[in-house]
Protein backbone atom coordinates (compact mmCIF):
# COMPACT_ATOMS: atom_id res chain seq x y z
CA UNK A 1 0.00 0.00 0.00
CA UNK A 2 1.35 3.21 -1.05
CA UNK A 3 1.70 6.15 1.66
CA UNK A 4 -1.46 7.99 -0.29
CA UNK A 5 -3.42 5.40 -0.30
CA UNK A 6 -2.97 4.90 3.40
CA UNK A 7 -3.07 8.56 4.23
CA UNK A 8 -6.66 7.96 2.42
CA UNK A 9 -7.45 5.50 4.24
CA UNK A 10 -6.53 6.79 7.50
CA UNK A 11 -7.90 9.65 6.74
CA UNK A 12 -11.73 7.88 5.90
CA UNK A 13 -11.45 5.74 9.14
CA UNK A 14 -10.39 9.28 11.35
CA UNK A 15 -14.10 10.84 9.54
CA UNK A 16 -15.97 7.80 10.02
CA UNK A 17 -14.52 7.07 13.48
CA UNK A 18 -15.59 10.64 14.23
CA UNK A 19 -19.45 10.39 12.33
CA UNK A 20 -19.93 7.28 14.33
CA UNK A 21 -19.07 8.98 17.76
CA UNK A 22 -21.28 11.89 16.74
CA UNK A 23 -23.64 9.46 16.36
CA UNK A 24 -23.70 7.11 19.15
CA UNK A 25 -23.40 10.36 21.63
CA UNK A 26 -26.92 11.45 19.57
CA UNK A 27 -28.42 8.20 20.52
CA UNK A 28 -27.45 7.78 24.00
CA UNK A 29 -28.86 11.16 24.38
CA UNK A 30 -31.89 10.72 22.88
CA UNK A 31 -32.34 7.85 25.07
CA UNK A 32 -31.68 9.71 27.75
CA UNK A 33 -34.15 12.39 26.75
CA UNK A 34 -36.73 9.27 26.25
CA UNK A 35 -36.40 8.17 29.66
CA UNK A 36 -36.09 11.68 31.07
CA UNK A 37 -40.09 12.21 29.59
CA UNK A 38 -40.76 8.71 30.62
CA UNK A 39 -40.16 9.61 34.69
CA UNK A 40 -41.76 12.97 34.27
CA UNK A 41 -44.80 11.42 32.43
CA UNK A 42 -44.92 9.27 35.51
CA UNK A 43 -43.86 11.44 38.51
CA UNK A 44 -47.02 13.67 36.71
CA UNK A 45 -49.32 10.66 37.00
CA UNK A 46 -48.47 9.80 40.32
CA UNK A 47 -49.31 13.34 41.69
CA UNK A 48 -52.78 13.49 40.07
CA UNK A 49 -53.43 10.39 41.34
CA UNK A 50 -52.26 11.81 44.73
CA UNK A 51 -54.56 15.17 44.11
CA UNK A 52 -57.44 13.27 43.38
CA UNK A 53 -57.07 10.55 46.37
CA UNK A 54 -56.40 13.79 48.49
CA UNK A 55 -59.50 15.29 46.90
CA UNK A 56 -61.54 12.26 47.95
CA UNK A 57 -60.32 11.85 51.44
CA UNK A 58 -61.51 15.59 51.83
CA UNK A 59 -64.89 15.06 50.31
CA UNK A 60 -65.13 11.84 52.05
CA UNK A 61 -63.95 13.99 55.93
CA UNK A 62 -66.60 16.52 54.92
CA UNK A 63 -69.43 14.05 54.43
CA UNK A 64 -68.32 12.39 57.50
CA UNK A 65 -68.62 15.12 59.41
CA UNK A 66 -71.91 16.64 58.06
CA UNK A 67 -73.43 13.16 58.22
CA UNK A 68 -72.05 12.32 61.99
CA UNK A 69 -72.97 15.91 62.61
CA UNK A 70 -77.10 15.24 61.11
CA UNK A 71 -77.58 11.87 62.47
CA UNK A 72 -77.03 13.62 65.78
CA UNK A 73 -79.23 16.04 65.83
CA UNK A 74 -82.02 13.59 64.13
CA UNK A 75 -81.51 11.35 67.38
CA UNK A 76 -81.36 14.04 69.38
CA UNK A 77 -84.53 15.44 68.31
CA UNK A 78 -86.03 11.87 68.54
CA UNK A 79 -84.75 12.11 72.02
CA UNK A 80 -86.25 15.39 73.15
CA UNK A 81 -89.64 13.60 71.29
CA UNK A 82 -89.48 10.80 73.90
CA UNK A 83 -88.87 13.09 76.68
CA UNK A 84 -91.64 15.25 76.03
CA UNK A 85 -93.85 12.36 75.50
CA UNK A 86 -92.76 10.86 78.77
CA UNK A 87 -93.73 14.33 80.41
CA UNK A 88 -97.16 13.75 78.98
CA UNK A 89 -97.13 17.08 76.41
CA UNK A 90 -100.35 17.64 75.37
CA UNK A 91 -98.79 19.10 72.07
CA UNK A 92 -96.31 16.67 70.47
CA UNK A 93 -96.27 18.49 67.27
CA UNK A 94 -93.77 21.37 68.40
CA UNK A 95 -91.08 18.45 68.53
CA UNK A 96 -92.43 16.55 65.71
CA UNK A 97 -91.31 19.45 63.39
CA UNK A 98 -88.04 19.73 64.62
CA UNK A 99 -87.78 16.09 64.17
CA UNK A 100 -89.13 16.32 60.48
CA UNK A 101 -86.35 19.33 59.91
CA UNK A 102 -83.59 17.15 61.39
CA UNK A 103 -84.65 13.84 59.03
CA UNK A 104 -84.87 16.02 56.12
CA UNK A 105 -81.39 17.26 56.71
CA UNK A 106 -80.23 13.65 57.24
CA UNK A 107 -81.74 12.30 54.80
CA UNK A 108 -80.11 14.24 52.28
CA UNK A 109 -76.48 13.42 54.06
CA UNK A 110 -77.69 9.67 54.23
CA UNK A 111 -78.11 9.92 50.19
CA UNK A 112 -74.27 11.39 49.57
CA UNK A 113 -73.21 9.00 52.25
CA UNK A 114 -74.42 6.10 50.37
CA UNK A 115 -72.63 7.70 46.96
CA UNK A 116 -69.51 8.31 48.27
CA UNK A 117 -68.47 6.29 51.82
CA UNK A 118 -66.51 3.09 51.16
CA UNK A 119 -68.53 -0.65 51.36
CA UNK A 120 -66.75 -0.88 54.60
CA UNK A 121 -68.10 2.24 56.28
CA UNK A 122 -71.25 1.82 54.42
CA UNK A 123 -72.37 -0.90 56.72
CA UNK A 124 -72.21 1.27 59.66
CA UNK A 125 -74.01 4.09 57.92
CA UNK A 126 -76.63 1.74 57.69
CA UNK A 127 -76.88 0.14 60.67
CA UNK A 128 -77.32 4.03 62.10
CA UNK A 129 -79.33 4.56 59.54
CA UNK A 130 -81.91 1.34 60.47
CA UNK A 131 -81.55 2.43 63.95
CA UNK A 132 -82.98 5.79 63.49
CA UNK A 133 -85.28 4.57 61.25
CA UNK A 134 -86.77 2.22 63.95
CA UNK A 135 -87.05 4.77 66.63
CA UNK A 136 -88.71 7.79 64.25
CA UNK A 137 -91.54 4.50 63.38
CA UNK A 138 -92.00 3.66 66.75
CA UNK A 139 -92.39 7.42 68.11
CA UNK A 140 -94.93 8.30 65.39
CA UNK A 141 -97.12 5.45 66.06
CA UNK A 142 -96.95 6.60 70.28
CA UNK A 143 -97.68 9.73 69.13
CA UNK A 144 -100.85 9.24 67.06
CA UNK A 145 -101.82 5.64 69.63
CA UNK A 146 -101.11 3.48 66.95
CA UNK A 147 -98.27 1.92 68.73
CA UNK A 148 -97.72 -2.34 68.28
CA UNK A 149 -97.43 -4.63 70.64
CA UNK A 150 -93.89 -3.42 72.79
CA UNK A 151 -93.71 -0.46 71.54
CA UNK A 152 -93.96 1.96 74.66
CA UNK A 153 -91.65 4.41 76.20
CA UNK A 154 -89.06 2.78 77.61
CA UNK A 155 -88.92 0.57 74.35
CA UNK A 156 -87.80 4.01 72.76
CA UNK A 157 -85.56 5.23 74.56
CA UNK A 158 -84.49 1.56 74.48
CA UNK A 159 -83.95 2.28 70.70
CA UNK A 160 -82.42 5.38 71.35
CA UNK A 161 -79.69 4.08 73.35
CA UNK A 162 -78.92 1.48 70.53
CA UNK A 163 -78.66 4.11 67.80
CA UNK A 164 -76.09 6.15 69.72
CA UNK A 165 -74.04 3.01 70.05
CA UNK A 166 -74.61 2.41 66.54
CA UNK A 167 -73.64 5.92 65.63
CA UNK A 168 -70.37 5.91 68.20
CA UNK A 169 -69.13 2.39 66.22
CA UNK A 170 -69.67 4.60 62.60
CA UNK A 171 -67.74 6.94 63.96
CA UNK A 172 -64.99 5.10 64.75
CA UNK A 173 -65.34 3.34 61.34
CA UNK A 174 -65.19 6.79 59.40
CA UNK A 175 -62.09 7.85 61.76
CA UNK A 176 -60.00 4.15 60.51
CA UNK A 177 -61.15 4.96 56.94
CA UNK A 178 -59.35 8.62 57.25
CA UNK A 179 -56.75 6.99 59.15
CA UNK A 180 -57.51 9.37 62.12
CA UNK A 181 -56.78 8.04 65.51
CA UNK A 182 -59.38 7.57 68.11
CA UNK A 183 -59.48 10.47 70.79
CA UNK A 184 -57.72 9.65 73.97
CA UNK A 185 -59.99 9.99 76.87
CA UNK A 186 -57.73 10.51 79.72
Amino acid sequence: MDAATAGLLAAAVGVGGTLGSAWLVQRRADAIRREEWRYLERTRVADLSAQRRSGVVEARRAAYIAFNAAARHYLASLSDHVHALRLGTEAPQPTFDVIDAARAEYRQWYAEAQMIVPDEVLTQVRAVNTGIGSVYGVLVRLTHGTAREGEDITAAQSRIKESWRALSLMRAAMRADLGVTAPSHG
